[in-house]
């Protein structure tokens, strides 16, 4: 069963038209890669899977929910956060926020989230000292335990990233969006957080990474789309794709990567 159906979705910023009709399906713990040259709409299709743009067309199903539809009237805000906890989103930069530590930053969403519910009060201690033990958790996972009161400016690049991961699975996301998870680190830096991303493969988590890794992505996906133009050029397996492309684009984008 699809977890994830995006269904001819297009986007525009002014007159340049970034995505023209991008559609595809996603299976429960698969993982899906997404590679292509800048400018080709790889961001922007994320952006609005994590309704961080609104896509002018089109819908999204989660499930068997269809949490967008561009059709419809732009719904309240509340329901918008129910919708955004389907995704959860780690990007190129990071985004910690530098006032709280390590484990501040983890349990702060789960925190404000928990504050909307109804016995929230009458459960305050309770909920708290679930949502810090999951964070705790979570950073174990990442690898980062030693560093819960560490704060973003102690930590290397690498290790802000595992962090930044650790907060987007504390929401628990249906579907963990990587926006180039290593675009920002230093060479020596980049295993350390395509390790992690790993480890969820294996955990049977359902990812979609935008990625420049190749070998990563031939490695760890279970699909890969290759966009060019705002459009999904060529979809397959890792071996489709990478050893046997059949668009002329793709085998152009993959030749130019080989020579570098």
């Amino acid at each position: 069963m699809n977890i994830l159906e995006v269904k001819d979705i297009y986007k525009s910023f002014g007159k340049t038209d970034v995505l023209k009709g991008v559609s595809f399906t996603l299976e429960k713990g698969e993982v899906l890669a997404i590679i292509g040259s800048s400018g080709s709409g790889k961001t922007t299709l994320l952006r609005c899977l994590n309704f961080l743009e609104r896509a002018d067309k089109g819908s999204i199903t989660v499930g068997d929910k269809v949490v967008f539809d561009a059709s419809e009237p732009e719904p309240k805000a509340s329901v918008t956060r129910i919708k955004q906890l389907s995704f959860g989103m780690v990007f190129q930069s990071f985004n910690l926020f530098p006032q709280y530590n390590v484990l501040e930053n983890v349990t702060l969403a789960p925190l404000l989230h928990a504050k909307e519910s109804a016995d929230y009060k009458k459960r305050k201690k309770e909920i708290h000292a679930q949502i810090e033990e999951t964070a705790k958790s979570l950073i174990a996972r990442v690898g980062l335990s030693e560093k819960l009161k560490s704060y973003p400016c102690e930590l290397s690049g690498g290790q802000q990233q595992r962090v930044a991961i650790a907060r987007a699975l504390a929401m628990n996301p249906e579907i963990l969006c990587f926006d180039e998870p290593t675009s920002a680190l230093d060479p020596e830096l980049t295993g350390e957080v395509l390790k992690v991303i790993r480890g969820l493969k294996s955990s049977d988590s359902t990812m979609i990474v935008v990625t420049h890794e190749m070998e990563f992505a031939k490695s760890v996906a279970d699909k890969v789309i290759f966009m060019a133009d705002g459009i999904i050029e060529e979809c397959g397996t890792p071996e489709e794709v990478f050893d046997h492309p059949q668009s002329p684009k793709t085998q152009a984008f993959l030749n130019k990567i080989t020579e570098i």
